[in-house]
């Protein structure tokens, strides 16, 4: 088993009153050195750096399917993603108590998950080339689409993506899929591998014989990359600013956050105010300090902003991970050892902490704003938010609250609260909790098909 216990501003845990952290990726251990340090200045440009950093293209699939955006599939295509029983995560958190295998609602009781809800996965980059997320990666409509230069010969992009201008006005270049803060250039590829691990759990494709699924596949996936291992603290944390602000101004609805630290910084938590303001959910890892958060904070997930979901991580007999921060500030748990997900380089590969327990809460915040079908229905952190909250199921130890506000992440009881809260719209049932006939894992492709 391969964890990851990602910290240093990244990725679900870290603390000042530990000099280093280990950190493991794929079998690689890492000495990242703290640093938590507030960030004084943020106006550095957001233009394309000449000497930007090669990776790879970003697939011409993509910006096709952004051109014209395909109707919302709700077919299945039949094919069992085979690592599916691996993914202890998905059954803890009863996401099949409400979906099959191949990840279809049927009777109308549950919407798929929608392609028009965005979730801003803020971390090391998304590897936008993988089987899994490719179909998933959010797009700038701004920076798509045909261009014709003025002089036919000055260069062979025929495409705004790529004509190095600033087409829609917003302070980036080129920033067709999000941006690379790190390196101040348009293609947030992750070189690291935690990115794309969350993504994957957030919105990996299901029923396309490849791998397993995320909680909500089919939701835009907004690739922003902050996070440098040989950065120091300031960088980082500007970084972790700017991209939050860019989730903001280009419309994410939810903020994917695994990084903290526990010293507040002014700059970081106006930008969360900013976020509340305009609407947007921020889930944020409580942390891999073992630390109570009611004590000793971590921040972001423990400023008291309105719009923050603070997620701490459990085992898979629902037992507060050693590791993980915890406390009556931290709103929910959720699966985070061991848990299978993309890694770059079509791989799939585990990892552990608070990071992928707060995965798993963006992807059924989610699936839940998927739901709101309605006439004039828009998305409302503050439903979603008390959805996953009043729908957790009890945490054992958590009698008085002490481990957590809630209780553990689920998807039955979130999706119940959704059902009951806007019955006219969204359920044919009132007051039951959605049931779907559910095909055992172990049954074969074939008898899956038929």
């Amino acid at each position: 088993m391969v964890s990851a216990y990602l910290a240093v501003k990244c990725c679900g845990g870290w603390s000042n009153t530990l000099k280093k952290h280990v950190v493991i990726v794929m079998s690689a251990l890492v000495l990242l050195a703290s640093f938590r340090t507030e960030a004084k200045e943020l106006g550095v440009s957001s233009s394309r750096q000449n000497n930007s950093v090669s990776y790879p293209a970003f697939p011409k699939e993509i910006l096709n399917r952004s051109r014209v955006r395909a109707k919302e599939k709700e077919t299945l295509n039949n094919q069992v993603d085979p690592l599916l029983h691996q993914d202890w995560g998905l059954s803890d958190i009863g996401f099949f108590d409400s979906f099959t295998p191949l990840v279809q609602p049927i009777l109308g009781q549950v919407a798929p998950c929608s392609n028009q809800i965005v979730v801003a996965v803020v971390d090391t980059g998304v590897d936008y080339t993988h089987p899994e997320l490719k179909n998933n990666i959010w797009t700038n409509s701004g920076e798509v689409g045909f261009w014709n230069p003025k002089e036919a010969n000055s260069t062979t992009c025929r495409d705004k993506s790529c004509n190095g201008l600033d087409d829609d006005n917003n302070g980036f270049i080129d920033d067709v899929a999000g941006w690379d803060f790190v390196n101040n250039q348009p293609l947030p590829f992750d070189s690291h591998g935690h990115g794309t691990h969350i993504a994957g759990i957030i919105a990996a494709q299901s029923s396309n014989g490849i791998g397993a699924t995320g909680v909500c596949p089919n939701v835009s996936i907004m690739a922003l990359k902050y996070y440098d291992s040989g950065s120091n603290g300031v960088n980082n944390l500007q970084n972790t600013v700017r991209a939050i602000q860019y989730a903001v101004r280009m419309g994410a609805h939810i903020i994917n956050y695994s990084g903290g630290g526990s010293e507040p910084a002014s700059t970081e938590r106006m930008a969360v105010e900013e976020a509340n303001r305009k609407g947007v959910l921020l889930v944020a890892a409580a942390g891999n300090d073992g630390h109570n958060n009611s004590i000793s904070p971590y921040y972001p997930a423990s400023y008291p902003v309105d719009n923050i979901i603070g997620v701490a991580s459990v085992n898979q007999k629902n037992q507060l991970l050693s590791s993980s921060n915890y406390g009556t500030t931290v709103h929910v748990a959720a699966p985070g050892l061991g848990i299978l997900s993309t890694v770059p380089g079509a791989r799939f590969a585990t990892m552990s902490g608070t990071s992928q327990a707060t995965a798993f809460v963006s992807g059924a915040a989610a699936l839940l704003a998927s739901q709101n079908r309605g006439k004039g229905a828009s998305f409302d952190f503050h439903q979603i938010k008390q959805w996953i909250l009043d729908g957790a199921k009890p945490l054992p130890s958590n009698e008085n609250k002490s481990i957590v506000i809630s209780g553990l992440l689920s998807i039955p009881g979130s999706l119940a609260q959704a059902v009951k809260n806007n019955a006219q719209d969204l359920a044919q049932q009132k007051e039951s909790v959605p049931s779907i006939a559910l095909i055992p894992v172990g049954k074969s492709k074939k008898k899956l098909q038929d």
